[in-house]
């Protein structure tokens, strides 16, 4: 602070040499005066003689300045006092004394402030030692009116200097105090430029690293899709032999008479043991087909209006033999008016049933506890059991594929360990979740919900209480209307129905109308506004004549064109009585011949697999062993059999390898000669789980599309179909609000609608 402190005064101080120049002028001043204006000789010798003085300390304090800064200064002071004084009595001015304030008001810049008081008291002797020679005109007055100007200055140069110091102190601490952030300055910018380098080669890291994982992440799904095809061509193929050996075992079991065998109680049990982990192990591959169909995308959900109260009830009447088993009790509370929930009731009740059976398998004594309520739009559905409860490090990993715990009590209950994983995938298929709370030696709760959808909307169309004889009044305000959900409105023009089933179990944000043909299309579309017309053929030729002539009926309504296959409904389209799904059973056997509606006595069997042939064979004959069954291990021997001696019913393979089943079965269709017999399919394969899908799109409107739709078109269409298919809404945002509009506008100016931008 002292440096500091001594550094300001220096700053504060002027240079003498100005004030050495100022004397040496004034002499200068002084004698051209003289000359000039002509005084007296002894007063031109006086002036030159103190040009000479002034000069002389002029040039005395310039060197002394050079040599010793501060002498030179205190010299300059001492030549002011010399020449101010000098002056006055040299040229007999008594007014010279008041010049005394001179030295001691540049004694402050010139040294410092003990200086200046230095001065003032020397000056003040001298005007008191001066003011006893009244002789020269110094009298009393004159001295005292320059000692109080002396020491008035010095005083204002005090105050002047302490506030000029205080300032400068000031002012150096401010200019320390922005060095010093002008330093920390600087080296934030050097870190922020290295940060800056940092950020970029770690930017181009994260690009490299995001490359990689683009690659990984593609090459990852490539192996997910390919594992997942993988386990379902597995899992269908099991099928099969499992069929063979539940077959076998079942007849073994059931009829060892036919194998001239007698079995003993021993091998009759140990038979039945093989049959029950076949049973299993068909289950199992049921559930990892499941799984897997969730995995790709492929689940197809048949959604209704399913009352929750009777999805408890099937389930509970599923698990009552269990129940009475082990003597659990069950409560169950479902409040009233609950209203129904949009779903898949079979899916659904698989899940209710899957958490039941987990509750009484793991819980020895206690009760079972299934509650239903209803939180805003949601409704929960909650399975507690008393059981032994999940450890905590099971919790997070209780709804993993195959996990069971980590404890043997868990894992020797059975099961394959993705009963859990399935529901809750089913759950979230519907938009819901499901969670688990449990405690050790407490129990276990499982919860989930599901989303309650919109009301139904009124069947009935605006007009049919619309009244001729009705008086019309006009509002004397303006309506205000409620807000409500209006639903685009599509015409499904399908002869089967089927698409517009399937749409309608797909989705219930939109209002899907079903017309078998043109005809109706058009009626349907002359009673209200429609988002679009949908057409669907088997192929894409046929599609054609029917967009024109729909074009023309249906004015400014879009109108699309689509493939979508029947499956089931096709094969029963063509002749088809239904399906049976491997492994096939003796009661699904039976089930078909009654399904037959004749007294069955001859059977074709068609499969390229012997070992199948011969089991369906022996099944059938114990069925009913006056049956007659003859078999065909192709296609075509199977239509010349049925050329020949046409039978009562017939059990047809899908796979095989000359002719399909469906190529089987659309040669009995064609041929005129071959009579109308009931037909089964038997496969690995369950048609109902493969989701239909579309060959192809074609959209159009009445006046065709103009380029800036069919830009837009362009670029919107191949979006959405890249997009992976859980990622879309079934019914986009800007259709609802399209098909509101049109719906608005077609309902106030009651014709067609106007075309969609």
């Amino acid at each position: 602070m002292n440096d500091s402190a001594s550094s300001s005064e220096t700053e504060l101080h002027i240079s003498p040499r100005p004030v050495l120049a100022a004397l040496l002028a004034l002499g200068c001043l002084l004698f051209l005066g003289a000359e000039l204006l002509s005084y007296p000789w002894q007063t031109v010798d006086r002036t030159i003689s103190l040009f000479l003085f002034l000069s002389a300390l002029s040039g005395a304090g310039w060197l002394l300045v050079n040599w010793k800064p501060l002498v030179g200064r205190w010299f300059t002071v001492l030549a002011l006092a010399i020449a101010v004084h000098l002056t006055g009595l040299w040229l007999d001015i008594p007014a010279s004394l008041a010049w005394a304030v001179i030295p001691t008001a540049l004694a402050v810049p010139l040294v410092s402030l003990t200086a200046a008081a230095v001065t003032a008291v020397g000056e003040s002797l001298l005007v008191v030692a001066l003011a006893g020679y009244p002789a020269r005109g110094f009298d009393s007055s004159n001295a005292v009116a320059a000692l109080l100007a002396i020491w008035a200055v010095f005083g204002a140069m005090c105050a002047v200097y302490h506030l000029v110091r205080q300032r400068s102190a000031w002012l150096d601490e401010y200019f320390e105090r922005a060095q010093r952030f002008l330093e920390e300055a600087r080296d934030h910018r050097a870190q922020l430029e290295q940060a800056l380098d940092d950020l970029a080669h770690s930017n181009r890291q994260l690009a490299l690293m995001n490359e990689r994982v683009a690659v990984l992440r593609l090459l990852a799904e490539e192996a997910q899709k390919a594992k997942t095809r993988f386990v379902a061509r597995v899992s269908h193929e099991f099928r099969t032999p499992l069929n063979m050996i539940i077959g076998l075992v079942d007849l073994v079991v059931e009829t060892p008479q036919m194998y001239d065998v007698t079995l003993s109680p021993r091998m009759r049990e140990d038979l039945e043991v093989v049959h029950r982990n076949c049973e299993h192990l068909a289950d199992m591959i049921n559930d990892v087909l499941d799984l897997t169909r969730i995995e790709a995308d492929r689940m197809v959900l048949y959604k209704e209006r399913v009352d929750i109260d009777q999805v408890i009830d099937s389930a509970v009447e599923a698990v009552h033999p269990l129940l009475e088993s082990k003597q659990l009790a069950l409560l169950i509370s479902v409040p009233e008016n609950l209203p129904e929930v949009y779903c898949d009731h079979t899916r659904i009740e698989q899940v209710v049933l899957n958490l039941m059976s987990n509750a009484v398998r793991y819980t020895k004594e206690g009760k079972i506890t299934v509650t239903v309520a209803q939180r805003e739009q949601h409704v929960l559905v909650s399975v507690t059991d008393t059981g032994p409860g999940i450890p905590p490090e099971d919790v997070e990993r209780i709804f993993e594929p195959f996990c069971q715990g980590t404890r043997e009590l868990w894992r020797d209950k059975g099961g394959s360990g993705l009963g859990l994983s399935i529901s809750k995938q089913f759950v979230e298929l519907h938009g819901g979740r499901m969670w688990v709370e449990s405690a050790l030696g407490v129990g276990t709760t499982f919860t989930f919900e599901l989303p309650i959808s919109s009301p139904i909307a009124p069947v009935d169309r605006p007009g049919h209480q619309i009244q001729e004889d009705w008086v019309w009044r006009g509002r004397r305000s303006r309506p205000s209307f409620p807000a409500s959900h209006y639903k685009p409105r599509f015409i499904i023009c399908d002869e089967t129905g089927d698409l517009c089933a399937a749409l309608k179990r797909h989705s219930d944000e939109a209002e899907f109308v079903d017309a078998r043909d043109l005809a109706q299309a058009a009626r349907e579309s002359e009673q209200g506004p429609a988002h679009a017309v949908m057409f669907n053929v088997t192929a894409l030729e046929d599609v054609w004549p029917l967009v024109e002539t729909a074009r023309r009926e249906a004015p400014g309504t879009p109108i699309i064109g689509c493939s979508v296959p029947h499956g089931v409904e096709r094969a029963i389209a063509l002749g088809a009585w239904g399906y049976l799904v491997k492994p096939v059973t003796r009661a699904d056997l039976e089930r078909a011949i009654q399904a037959a509606g004749k007294h069955v006595r001859r059977v074709l069997i068609v499969d390229d697999d012997p070992d199948a042939l011969q089991l369906f064979s022996r099944m059938l004959l114990v069925c009913d062993s006056a049956l007659e069954v003859v078999t065909a291990s192709s296609g075509a021997e199977a239509l010349d059999k049925l050329h020949r001696t046409p039978p009562d019913l017939v059990l047809l393979d899908i796979v095989m390898p000359d002719m399909d089943g469906w190529q089987v079965l659309e040669a009995m269709a064609r041929d005129g000669e071959i009579q109308k017999v009931p037909t089964f399919f038997v496969s690995a394969q369950d048609p109902t789980e493969q989701p239909p899908t579309s060959r192809f799109l074609l959209v159009t409107m009445d006046d065709g599309l103009s380029l800036s739709q069919l830009l837009r078109c362009s670029l919107e269409i191949p979006a959405l179909l890249l997009r992976p298919e859980r990622e879309l809404d079934p019914v986009p945002v800007r259709t609802r609000g399209a098909a509101r509009a049109l719906a608005d506008s077609g309902q106030r100016q009651g014709t067609a609608p106007a075309p969609l931008p």
